[in-house]
């Protein structure tokens, strides 16, 4: 629900929300694999969880939209680390994820070892570099 509200669905439905499509798995993933994260992480998950109790005895999940908004704000202002970190593996997660991909007419393919065309270079733009000669000393 956090990844829900941090990567939401489109409004048109075409694209899940990062919550949907099971990112969670991806943010704990990092988490086991640096400790530190891994404590930050669930030190801001348990702040959000008692930021929520505080308007609804079921939890996050149990507030209006709005409301999980304020308490992912208010937790922003006390740890103003944690949702920047959360947002950049959830954004990992999300747009290496086929199904994203496959929406935005993304490649569904790593970048190597296929590699991707790239235009050819107009080197003419380095005429006056090598018009100016060299501007270093030979050793």
């Amino acid at each position: 629900m956090v990844l829900d509200e941090l990567i939401p669905p489109r409004p048109d439905g075409r694209l899940p929300g990062a919550g949907t499509l099971g990112l969670g798995a991806v943010v704990e993933h990092a988490a086991a694999g640096t400790p530190e994260l891994g404590q930050m992480l669930a030190g801001g998950f348990a702040a959000l969880k008692e930021l929520a109790r505080r308007s609804s005895p079921e939890g996050f999940i149990a507030l209006p939209r709005a409301a999980r908004i304020e308490a992912l704000r208010e937790l922003e202002k006390a740890d103003p680390t944690l949702i920047p970190t959360l947002l950049t593996l959830a954004c990992v997660g999300y747009y290496s994820d086929k199904r994203v991909l496959a929406v935005l007419n993304g490649d569904v393919r790593p970048p190597h070892p296929q590699g991707y065309e790239l235009e050819a270079d107009d080197l003419s733009l380095l005429d006056a570099v090598r018009a100016r000669g060299s501007i270093y000393r030979r050793c």
